[in-house]
């Protein structure tokens, strides 16, 4: 249930980005008079205005890198619900998972380079710090990966011979 949650969440969520990003055009000339009443004459609107874009573009692209991601974790759950979780397509699955995680480490850089432009802009924003975990957990994804992978082939395997 939470899985399916979250899925829809990300869709939610997606679609408000690409509102916001799509609707950041014609309402351009409001969004630039609003930064530049905030943020006084010192502020470069265009660059900020271009910023934004920009952070709603990465939105974008982290929702449709999630996606997947609750999408196999979905599959692989009704797997184990069948009692027969170890099979070839859940190390399919947990691949694309890998490769999923991996998308949006990058993305996670794009994001710190862009927090870093916003800061020279000196707009308000959070911090911002690589995530060693997030490349750690891409690494055992992808060994998880080959693991089952292994075991499927294993267990199929056993069971010719048997």
């Amino acid at each position: 249930m939470l899985l399916r949650v979250m899925l829809v969440l990300n869709i939610i969520l997606l679609a408000v980005f690409a509102v916001a990003l799509v609707m950041s055009w014609p309402f351009g000339d409001l969004l630039s008079h609003r930064l530049a009443v905030k943020y006084g004459p010192s502020l470069d609107v265009a660059q900020a205005v271009t910023a934004m874009r920009l952070l709603a573009a990465l939105g974008v692209a982290s929702a449709f890198a999630i996606h997947p991601i609750f999408d196999s974790l979905l599959r692989i759950v009704a797997t184990v619900q069948a009692g027969d979780p170890f099979v070839d397509a859940n190390a399919t699955l947990l691949s694309r998972i890998g490769w999923a995680m991996l998308v949006l480490q990058c993305l996670d850089l794009v994001l710190g380079g862009l927090q870093r432009w916003i800061a020279v802009l000196k707009l308000d924003s959070t911090s911002w710090s690589p995530s060693l975990g997030g490349w750690i957990a891409v690494v055992m994804i992808f060994v998880l990966a080959r693991v089952f992978r292994i075991g499927a082939r294993m267990r199929d395997d056993l069971a010719t011979t048997v």
